[in-house]
């Protein structure tokens, strides 16, 4: 079954790049909040039971640092997934929704080169963690 993607009231694509922190901000945000209460991958942060208030702030540090440049972010993030991997097995589904959910809230709130610098970033991400997890 598909799972129908978040659009905006406008369904407007963004009409600016990320330029700052508060842009990175707006994005995890929006996309978070999407993804804790999808059908597929809000199990696993309820699994994890994921502190928000903590998370948040983490997670925009570390955008930050690979869209912006800015090295706020202190951790190994193929590392912080080890644990929610193990209570829930990442499968291709997983990471395919990830990228669909994350594709479309940059489409949907940004448009520029960094913009299109955070697709490919996720998208690298992405198969980096599918490499580190693969079940042999």
């Amino acid at each position: 079954m598909s799972i129908p993607l978040r659009t905006s009231a406008a369904g407007a694509v963004g009409s600016r790049d990320l330029t700052e922190r508060a842009d990175v901000e707006r994005l995890v945000i929006a996309f978070y909040r999407d993804a804790a209460v999808d059908e597929l991958l809000g199990p696993v942060f309820a699994a994890v039971r994921v502190d928000w208030s903590v998370h948040i702030p983490t997670l925009v540090d570390f955008w930050t640092w690979q869209l912006l440049g800015e090295r706020a972010y202190d951790g190994h993030p193929m590392r912080a997934h080890e644990h929610a991997n193990d209570l829930v097995p990442f499968t291709d589904a997983h990471y395919e929704r990830w990228l669909e959910l994350f594709d479309a809230t940059v489409d949907e709130l940004f448009e520029g080169p960094t913009a299109e610098l955070a697709h490919h970033r996720a998208h690298k991400i992405a198969a980096a963690m599918r490499h580190l997890f693969a079940t042999p």
